[in-house]
This record gives C-alpha cells, structure tokens and sequence, in this order.
C-alpha cells in the first residue's frame, strides 16, 4: 500500500479507482490511511468474506518471516511510526487485482508473505495496455 500512496498521482492519470479492502476495524484503517494517503476508496471486509472468495490466506510464518520483520525493523529504525493493529489477525495475506474495463481480471496476484508484492511499475503497465 505504501508503494501504491507514493504514486497516487499515477494512478490518477490514468483514470483508474485503486479500491483498498481491509479487514482491519475502522479506527486503524483511518489513521493509516490519515498518514498515508487518504484518495484510494476503502472497503472493510470484517468477516474476510472478499479475501476467502479470492483464495487468499492467513499463515503465522509467513507474515512474521524474517525479512517482513526485517522490513518493520527497516520502518523503525528509519524514525517512522508502526500503526497499532488494534487487536486484529495480522497473519492475513494480502493480494493485487486489476479489473479492467470490461469486467475481467487484468492481473491477480494473490501475496506469499506481507512484502510480497509486485513493482507498482508492473502494475502500471497492465493498467496502460488496457
């Protein structure tokens, strides 16, 4: 996400709506989108009903692998706040979607561990051949 708000203005030109769905509750999701960026549509999906229908998982050692706590460490150390889970399962993965136009996944990346995430520049590219 983080990838995504540094390049908001991207995603802008190209008329595209970046819908970001959270499981969090909405006082985590305020504050992180408050000091982030705040023009991406937020979704919350308590229940993980989206993240089950997109096979999406939830795994312990995946999201504490070393180099996702080698990255909190990197936020830390770099004087950034880490944003307080407010109690919620954070071993739930993420994923990337592009939906195009006409209604049919562009790109489905479903995530192995929190860091893993494809270059917002590859996301781009399947935007610009749309």
């Amino acid at each position: 996400m983080a990838q995504l708000c540094q390049h908001q203005e991207k995603f802008k030109k190209r008329d595209t709506r970046v819908i970001v769905i959270s499981f969090g509750t909405l006082p985590a999701v305020q504050e992180w989108m408050r000091d982030n960026c705040d023009h991406f549509t937020i979704l919350l999906d308590r229940e993980r009903e989206i993240y089950k229908a997109y096979g999406l998982e939830t795994s312990f050692w995946r999201a504490y692998h070393p180099r996702t706590l080698w990255l909190y460490a990197k936020v830390l150390l770099s004087g950034k706040k880490m944003h307080d889970s407010h109690g919620d399962d954070t071993t739930q993965l993420g994923g990337d979607f592009i939906v195009g136009k006409d209604g049919k996944f562009k790109l489905v990346y479903p995530s192995h561990n929190p860091s893993d995430r494809p270059p917002v520049e590859d996301l781009l590219k399947v935007l610009d051949s749309e």
